[in-house]
């Protein structure tokens, strides 16, 4: 089945409307321009550099407006487009291009000297900047026509996307444009996206998280994607709350909104109804309901590169009332759980590894085809790593990653569930539990955490305030107090890295 040119088709249809804007310059472009540069960008990668289907064509760069223009001209050439974290170490990247092998790659003139450095060794690639008075953005503005090719399908691999690698190497999750298409489609339809919608996105543009949310279902039905070089909490909340950009939507991590919420103009603050999803961990309840006072529904969401993002979600009339969920799946995807035997668990409620099928599973990970079926179950299922339950109404609360459940006296404890409890703590502005080596119990919690600035309480308060809420196996047995937690760059915290903590401030209790 043939794709369907998003941006073309609105070209035609509203040319003037405006299809991105770079927040930073103030730059817009219309969908009518954006096809033209799009052509001349997939006319300059052919010509020039010889990129024909199948071939990677890489980018390291900060969201901008090229991003979603050299996306377009991979899929009008049939190329794949691979984004690559540009937060990354250089030995990382090299890994990256050494088993992607792409024949370009394109960087704006702030990575550019680790872009020259990364093709260099790569015997294959060739790098190329990309921004003001370069030779591409002369190739851009040439408005060169491409001649007709052959319509990518909907089984042909439009991105590569790595994941971060938090053990062992990256691997290079294959999307479709099928999957694409049918993700925008899911997402925009849940969110209720328009020709008039406008979305902000903060999150980086080679994580999921900002290439596809909100950005793709606004450019296929014909919204405005206003875009942020990275977060900065006080620019992302002028531009939610500025009445002129109109912004409907947008996707925030709970760290993201944690930051908006500290700032002091956050006091006067009016969000008119904008919807937040948010996702990549829980959001503590009372972050959504001091947004929801300010007229923001933050329905809480899940999903991963290997499922092309968003997988699930929260109607958002039911970020409060279901708080804590995640919401059913969303449409062409299957959710279940199964447990340690691989048997799939009916009762509701009950906790597992959660697995996912349906057209927006990926196909595999580039270069592995001889491993890809360690990650897949028969019948298609893929093992998503996650920990969760579904409740009787269908809907899906994940408690964290299924290899941070710790096992503590005999009985699993799920850091997710700890980490709610103390975000009822005023105190807290972030947490994280994991568990630790005890020679009685097996394993026992410890509790990471970082305080709100000017905010003061004790390890014995909060360990008293744990004791109160959940069971005595439950409890972290120790409290380390930090300034910060460690993040990764799509803002997830990573709990790896706590393990080699060495605590100066603890609190440890029997």
């Amino acid at each position: 089945m043939r794709i369907h040119d998003w941006i073309q088709h609105h070209s035609r249809r509203r040319p003037n409307k405006v299809a991105l804007v770079d927040c930073e310059t103030g730059a817009e472009i219309t969908y009518d321009l954006m096809h033209r540069q799009a052509n001349s960008c997939a006319v300059y990668l052919a010509r020039i550099h010889g990129i024909v289907a199948g071939d990677r064509v890489a980018m390291l760069a900060q969201n901008c407006l090229e991003v979603f223009i050299i996306q377009t001209a991979c899929a009008r050439l049939r190329a794949i487009f691979l984004p690559l974290n540009w937060r990354l170490a250089q030995p990382e990247l090299t890994y990256i291009l050494s088993d992607a092998t792409p024949k370009v790659l394109l960087s704006d003139k702030k990575f550019w000297p680790t872009a020259q450095a990364l093709a260099s060794d790569q015997e294959q690639c060739t790098s190329i900047e990309i921004g003001a008075c370069t030779d591409f953005q002369e190739h851009l503005e040439k408005g060169q026509s491409l001649e007709a090719l052959p319509l990518p399908t909907h089984s042909d691999i439009w991105h590569i996307l790595y994941t971060s690698g938090t053990t062992g190497r990256p691997k290079g999750a294959m999307l479709t444009h099928g999957q694409s298409y049918l993700q925008a489609v899911s997402v925009g339809a849940e969110y209720g996206v328009t020709h008039e919608s406008a979305c902000l996105t903060y999150t980086p543009t080679f994580h999921v998280s900002g290439l596809f949310l909100f950005a793709h279902p606004m450019l296929l039905i014909g919204g405005t994607v206003h875009l942020m070089r990275q977060f900065d909490p006080s620019l992302c909340l002028k531009f939610m709350t500025d009445p002129q950009l109109g912004i409907t939507h947008n996707l925030a991590i709970p760290t993201n909104l944690l930051m908006i919420r500290n700032l002091a103009e956050f006091e006067d603050a009016q969000f008119n109804g904008l919807i937040i999803g948010s996702g990549g961990s829980a959001v503590p309840l009372p972050l959504i309901e001091i947004f929801s006072e300010r007229g923001a529904k933050i329905p809480q969401l899940w999903g991963m590169t290997e499922l092309c993002g968003m997988s699930t979600s929260l109607p958002p009339e039911k970020a409060l009332h279901k708080a804590g969920s995640c919401g059913p799946p969303l449409m062409s995807m299957e959710i279940s759980v199964i447990n340690k035997n691989g048997e799939h668990v009916q009762e509701p409620d009950s906790v597992g590894e959660i697995v996912a099928r349906g057209p927006m599973v990926m196909p595999g990970y580039w270069g592995l085809s001889d491993q890809n079926d360690e990650y897949f179950l028969a019948d298609g299922w893929f093992k998503t790593g996650d920990a969760g339950s579904i409740d009787a109404e269908g809907f899906i609360t994940i408690v964290g990653r299924w290899k941070d459940m710790y096992i503590s006296g005999g009985e699993n404890v799920y850091p997710a569930e700890v980490e709610e409890v103390l975000y009822k703590l005023t105190e807290i502005d972030e947490v994280a539990v994991i568990g630790i080596p005890h020679e009685k119990w097996g394993e026992t919690g410890r509790a990471f955490v970082v305080l709100k600035d000017g905010a003061s309480i004790s390890g014995s308060k909060i360990v008293e305030h744990c004791r109160i809420h959940i069971a005595g196996y439950k409890v972290p047995k120790s409290v380390v107090f930090m300034k910060e937690l460690p993040h990764s760059a799509n803002g997830k915290i990573l709990k790896h890295e706590l393990r080699d903590v060495t605590p100066e401030a603890e609190y440890s209790h029997v």
